[in-house]
């Protein structure tokens, strides 16, 4: 039992992190782009960030929003799983907002004046902890029970009920001598239920009642939104009704979701920077009339910045680098490679030193030789490391490397099954036991590749697959796996 107690202790005290965003003394590097991203938002020159997957990207953009926090609000959307265009204008929108105002009573409203389309309303509203839908109407009034933005992990309180008047949008007071909601903006009390559930005739405002589509029932006219409520169905039926006709969003919705950023930056007074995460992932569904129109929103807008970023620059250069790219000359391309070998080593000594240990520039190097200086790899090892010796040998980083690849093996083993042909198979065998080795005929023919040809259709089609990248292993701890022999 103490054994136990002293393994989970060791893994808690570890001071290597990996896994989930790097902040603060867990960050490793990187001081030169953060620092040439920085000069690109205060120059308002937009930025696009490339590498291969896992090479602290995120760390780095979050510790950039970290750090200029108090002069620029920093708008995160993450594109991955985005398959349309419509959910990407509801996750830029709504993001969006949801950064923009920290306080969720200024939400909703915000909501009806900054956007007119109503499927950009129903998008924003529907299918997430935010929503109006669920409110209780009487007359003009309505009580919306909301959820305060974030999670408990963010030191903020869910579920927290916040009621709103429907006449005016302003929060109301609960009075707790008589029980009931009133509106400071209109000077009225909302309507008090009777015990059988039936509201009071009294309303703030008579509005013509409308026949609901769904149910028949008379709809509330909702002044501030200037939408129709039904109370039985609980629900906005106008919105939907809206949307069923027209499945597809229209160029307005479009232009409207794109130009929030300005708008409440014009409107807060503050500089924001959006950064669209994997950002290659819109590639694979748009025909190019999306990139078109951000482009030309996005260049009308003076107080935002946009960071693009993306793991695939081969399907990004397209569009950033070539004349007929819809991104053309619009942002400031930053290529994100492994770290200085020598940097990374003195990060891993000195993040070993604050954890109470000891770590050797000799293990330190063959560690970062053995991860080809990949930071997300070599926190990992580094951190197998730690809980193995406080004051390792090299045989102790052979024990490291080794439990890392186990945590991976099934992973690794589902991506080798995964490559049915043979001759793939070969050719990883033979890049991972001679990598940076011209890919030749005496190379083909060592490794019994048939022509040059197939080397080139087995490349274009493992790296469409992220596995080999320039004709290299991508993950240098599959590299590692696939030394140490797949069939084991």
């Amino acid at each position: 039992m103490s054994s136990l107690l002293h393994q989970t202790v060791s893994y808690c005290d570890n001071p290597f992190s990996f896994g989930s965003v790097a902040r603060g003394e867990s960050f490793a590097g990187r001081e030169k782009e953060i620092a040439e991203l920085a000069i690109s938002i205060r120059s308002r020159r937009s930025a696009v960030i490339h590498s291969d997957r896992k090479m602290e990207k995120t760390s780095i953009l979050a510790e950039l929003a970290n750090r200029y926090s108090k002069d620029f609000v920093f708008v995160f959307v993450d594109l991955r799983g985005i398959s349309d265009e419509n959910q990407f204008i509801a996750k830029f929108a709504r993001k969006t907002l949801e950064t923009s105002y920290v306080e969720v009573k200024e939400f909703v409203p915000a909501i009806w004046n900054l956007i007119s389309s109503a499927r950009l309303r129903l998008a924003v509203l529907k299918g997430g902890e935010l929503g109006i839908t669920s409110g209780v109407v009487s007359g003009g009034l309505m009580l919306v029970p909301l959820r305060r933005l974030g999670s408990a992990g963010d030191g903020l309180r869910v579920p927290m009920e916040i009621a709103m008047c429907g006449k005016c949008g302003k929060p109301l007071k609960w009075i707790e001598r008589y029980e009931r909601h009133y509106c400071y903006q209109c000077k009225k009390y909302v309507p008090k239920r009777h015990k059988d559930g039936n509201e009071t005739v009294a309303r703030i405002q008579d509005s013509p009642p409308r026949i609901c589509p769904v149910c028949g029932g008379e709809m509330n006219h909702i002044e501030k939104f200037d939408e129709y409520y039904c109370e039985a169905c609980k629900k906005y039926p106008l919105i939907e009704l809206t949307m069923r006709r027209y499945q597809k969003a229209d160029h307005e919705d479009l232009v409207q979701a794109l130009d929030l950023p300005e708008k409440i930056a014009t409107q807060k007074r503050r500089k924001f920077v959006v950064i669209l995460d994997e950002f290659q992932e819109m590639l694979a569904f748009d025909s190019g009339h999306l990139l078109e129109v951000m482009r030309e929103r996005f260049g009308e807008h003076s107080n935002v910045t946009y960071i693009f970023s993306g793991s695939s620059w081969k399907l990004m250069r397209g569009v950033f680098e070539q004349r007929e790219g819809a991104f053309f000359r619009f942002a400031h391309a930053i290529d994100l490679r492994g770290l200085p070998e020598e940097e990374l080593e003195d990060f891993l000594i000195s993040r070993y030193r604050s954890g109470g240990g000891k770590l050797s520039k000799d293990v330190a190097a063959r560690l970062v030789s053995a991860t080809a200086a990949h930071p997300h790899y070599s926190q990992q090892i580094a951190h197998e490391l730690f809980h193995i010796s406080r004051n390792p040998t090299t045989d102790d980083l052979e024990k490291a490397v080794r439990a890392s690849l186990e945590r991976h093996g099934h992973m690794f083993s589902y991506m080798w099954e995964s490559i049915r042909s043979p001759l793939h198979r070969k050719y990883l065998l033979a890049i991972a036991a001679e990598p940076n080795v011209s890919h030749g005929m005496d190379f083909i023919r060592r490794h019994g590749l048939r022509s040059r040809s197939h080397v080139q259709r087995i490349e274009t089609q493992l790296e469409a697959r992220g596995v080999v990248n320039d004709g290299e292993i991508a993950d240098p701890l599959f590299l590692l796996w696939l030394r140490a022999g797949p069939s084991r």
